[in-house]
């Protein structure tokens, strides 16, 4: 019997010629990655511990730049890192400070830290995003800790879910759309599962939409999920990495738990909540809901290929009367392309706010200007649709694609944005 990517993987990192489901192993961690809020950092200090390994390693700013009646502090975390980062002589570059920052789950995909065929830990529930670039990625919380010491994670290798897809998406649907058609199909039968893609259609998906497919690992219940690895993961990586690797994709007879097949050009833009993500409907049964406010930004959907697409809905109009719109890139980088390709100015004429990178409005700590306060209503391209996420939790939260937000904020209520869009592609 063959095996699925994630046993090739945990095999690998164990140093195993080979792994089946429900076997323990201890793998290496190939990189560790971060926000700006670490508890575990004290006690080490404490006790005088060393990290394993300084050059894998990495922490980003992202979440915690409100001021004191946050739990997390900046003025305290931010010092705090960056004076433990210098005493373990961990790199000034692994650590993405302000004019460097951005989301600690996607910089390393961005920066070619996450690297195919190796073990990535995140400390945050979106970590699984890192699976795009064909490792197996794995959001870490309470035990951070004892990874970041050791170098190892010890765990029962799990069952995986094949997906396989085959078309190719519709101008204007994004990753979103597909991790909310796989919710409303799949919520509850992929619990404690890995789920896998591969097919002909993941050739057709740029590394940005496998980014924004795999972040939606924790709303699905996935212990995470995997991108196989192809020509197009190696071009984006081609200048990136760090360091050699080799591309990981599943056996033809490999044992799966559940197979699906999908065809991508088959998928509708969808709107997920106010309040349960589990709740999600067609953007059409949606159309003439009014909306206050409109986000464009999170781990889920900052890059550039979500902007641009919001871009091209955009130009040359103006958001609504009474609507405000912010746009948050999810790294320095992508903030930087918006500058050179002139997006920026797109949405400075509409009417748009855009901020520092980071999680922006999606989380409520952030330092973003779009704050809900009671009977509000936002679409919004972030994460979570949970109370109190974007500000009171009297206000609800909306969830979609970056087309379907930018059209509801021209049009002032949720709408299908196909009468917008000019089909200008962007892609990564």
């Amino acid at each position: 019997m063959g095996h699925t990517m994630t046993e090739k993987i945990l095999a690998r990192a164990a140093g195993l010629a080979e792994v089946d489901v429900g076997d323990v192993v201890i793998a290496d961690v190939g990189v560790l990655t971060n926000p700006d809020y670490a508890p575990w950092i004290a006690p080490m200090q404490e006790n005088d511990r060393k990290v394993w390994d300084p050059e894998r390693v990495v922490f980003c700013f992202d979440h915690m730049f409100q001021p004191e009646w946050m739990p997390y502090r900046a003025e305290v975390e931010h010092g705090r890192i960056r004076a433990f980062a210098r005493e373990q002589g961990i790199p000034a570059e692994n650590v993405f400070d302000v004019g460097r920052n951005g989301v600690s789950h996607h910089m390393p995909v961005e920066q070619g830290f996450a690297l195919p065929g190796t073990v990535c830990i995140g400390a945050d529930t979106q970590s699984a995003m890192m699976g795009a670039a064909n490792c197996f990625a794995l959001p870490m919380l309470a035990s951070v800790d004892s990874a970041v010491l050791s170098g190892e994670i010890w765990m029962i290798v799990p069952p995986a879910v094949r997906i396989e897809l085959t078309g190719e998406l519709p101008h204007g649907a994004t990753g979103k759309d597909v991790v909310y058609r796989l919710i409303a199909d799949l919520a509850g039968r992929v619990d404690g599962h890995v789920v896998e893609f591969d097919g002909p259609g993941v050739a057709s998906m740029s590394v940005d939409v496998r980014m924004a497919v795999a972040n939606g690992a924790f709303q699905l219940g996935a212990i995470t999920i995997i991108f196989p690895g192809d020509e197009r993961l190696e071009r984006f990586l081609d200048g990136r990495a760090r360091e050699s690797y080799e591309l990981v994709t599943p056996d033809a007879d490999a044992e799966y738990a559940a197979r699906y097949t999908y065809d991508l050009s088959g998928f509708e833009l969808l709107v997920a909540g106010p309040h349960e993500i589990e709740l999600v409907r067609p953007v059409a049964e949606l159309d003439g809901t009014p909306v206050h406010a409109a986000y464009l930004g999170s781990c889920s959907s900052g890059r550039l290929s979500d902007l641009a697409l919001a871009a091209e809905v955009l130009r040359g109009r103006h958001i609504a009367p009474g609507m405000r719109l912010v746009v948050t890139p999810v790294s320095a980088q992508t903030h930087r392309e918006l500058e050179r390709s002139g997006l920026i100015g797109v949405f400075l004429d509409a009417g748009a706010t855009v901020t520092q990178p980071g999680c922006g409005g999606c989380f409520v700590s952030n330092l973003s200007p779009l704050k809900l306060v009671a009977g509000e209503r936002c679409i919004s391209s972030s994460v979570e649709a949970t109370r109190g996420r974007m500000g009171s939790p009297d206000a609800e939260v909306m969830l979609a694609s970056a087309s379907v937000v930018a059209a509801s904020a021209v049009a002032g209520h949720i709408t299908d944005p196909a009468r917008y869009l000019t089909h200008q592609e962007v892609s990564a």
